[in-house]
C-alpha cells in the first residue's frame, strides 16, 4: 500500500489562486475557440486530441504517484465525481451520446466550477499532481463549453432531474467503495477542508445539504436553455401568426 498524501488547499481569491484561474481560463478559451478560427481543423480529429490529453493526464498522474510511492486505494481510484465525469468526457469525445453529454454537462459544471473556486488537492500539490488537478478539472469546463459551441448541445427537458437520479446511484456505489477501502471519495465519509459556503454542518448532515445544493445547481444550469427554447417557441408562434 502506498503512502497517504496530506490534503492541501489553495486559498480562494489569493494572488496565487488568481494566477491559476486566469491561466486555466485563457487555456480553455483558446482551446475551445481554436477550431472556429483555424478552419483546416477537422472536428473529429480535434475531439480525439482533447480526449487524448485527458487520457494522458490521467495515466501520467497515476504513474507519478506510483513512482513516488503515493499510489493507494484511499486516494488514487477514479471514483470522485469529477474523476468519473472525466472518464465520461473521454467517452463522449470518442462517441457522442446525448445522455452522456447531459451527465457531463451537469456533473462537469458543478464539479469543475466548485473544484476551481475552492481547490482541494486530495492527493497533495506535490509535483505533477498540481498540474493534473487543473488539467482534469479545467478539462471538465472545457468539454462542456466545447460541446455547447461545436455540437450545439442542448439538455433535454427534465434532464436535470434524471441527472440527479444518476447521482444517487453514483453516491451509493462510491459509498460502497469507501466502506471497502476505508476512503473518503466524494467526501462521503468526511467533509472537505476547503472553506465552501455550501459545506454546512457535520457528517452526515452536510451530505443531505449538498444533495439539495446539487439539485439547485442542476436547475440553474438548465434554466438558460429552457428560457432560450421558450423564446424561440414564442418567436415562431408570432411568425406563424
Amino acid at each position: 500500500m502506498g503512502k497517504i498524501h496530506a490534503q492541501e488547499i489553495i486559498e480562494s481569491f489569493s494572488p496565487f489562486w488568481w494566477q491559476c484561474m486566469i491561466t486555466v481560463t485563457i487555456l480553455i478559451v483558446v482551446i475551445v475557440r481554436l477550431p472556429l478560427h483555424w478552419k483546416s481543423i477537422k472536428r473529429r480529429n480535434y475531439d480525439y486530441l482533447i480526449a487524448c490529453i485527458l487520457i494522458i493526464n490521467t495515466i501520467a498522474e497515476n504513474i507519478y504517484n506510483y513512482q513516488t510511492g503515493y499510489w493507494n486505494l484511499q486516494q488514487s481510484l477514479p471514483v470522485h465525481l469529477c474523476s468519473i465525469t472525466n472518464i465520461l468526457c473521454i467517452i463522449l469525445l470518442f462517441n457522442y451520446k446525448q445522455w452522456i453529454a447531459e451527465l457531463v454537462f451537469y456533473w462537469g459544471l458543478a464539479g469543475g466550477i466548485h473544484s476551481l473556486l475552492t481547490p482541494e488537492f486530495t492527493a497533495g500539490m506535490e509535483g505533477y499532481n498540481f498540474y493534473s488537478y487543473f488539467i482534469s478539472h479545467g478539462g471538465l469546463i472545457l468539454v462542456v463549453a466545447y460541446i455547447i459551441i461545436h455540437y450545439e448541445f442542448i439538455p433535454r427537458p427534465k434532464s436535470w432531474l434524471w441527472a440527479l437520479g444518476y447521482t444517487q446511484i453514483v453516491v451509493i456505489g462510491v459509498w460502497i467503495v469507501n466502506y471497502l477501502v476505508n476512503a473518503n471519495y466524494m467526501f462521503l465519509s468526511q467533509k472537505p477542508i476547503v472553506d465552501n459556503p455550501f459545506i454546512i454542518g457535520e457528517w452526515p448532515y452536510y451530505i443531505i445539504i449538498l444533495e439539495a445544493v446539487a439539485l439547485f445547481h442542476f436547475v440553474i444550469f438548465y434554466l438558460p436553455f429552457y428560457w432560450s427554447q421558450k423564446r424561440k417557441l414564442a418567436s415562431n408562434n408570432v411568425s406563424n401568426n
